[in-house]
């Protein structure tokens, strides 16, 4: 059971480390008009969750010693 602990807080950490870039675009959208930059912050928003679907389901697969695909 400890170890699903620990792959779970794995896969917690780097979703968080995901979602650095929109928060430091939020930051600046924030500090300039937030208005003005409502687009980037919703292409932001979209890219860091898809990153963090994709990401953390092979987190999770990696550290269970799952079968990987390999490109030939």
């Amino acid at each position: 059971m400890q170890t699903n602990r620990a792959k779970r807080r794995v896969q917690f950490v780097c979703a968080v480390f995901l979602h650095i870039p929109l928060v430091a675009i939020a930051a600046y959208a924030i500090s300039e008009g937030f208005m003005d930059h409502l687009r980037i912050l919703l292409v932001g928003l979209v890219a860091t969750l898809l990153g963090t679907g994709m990401i953390v389901p092979y987190i999770g697969r990696v550290l269970e010693g799952g079968a990987m695909e390999r490109s030939a």
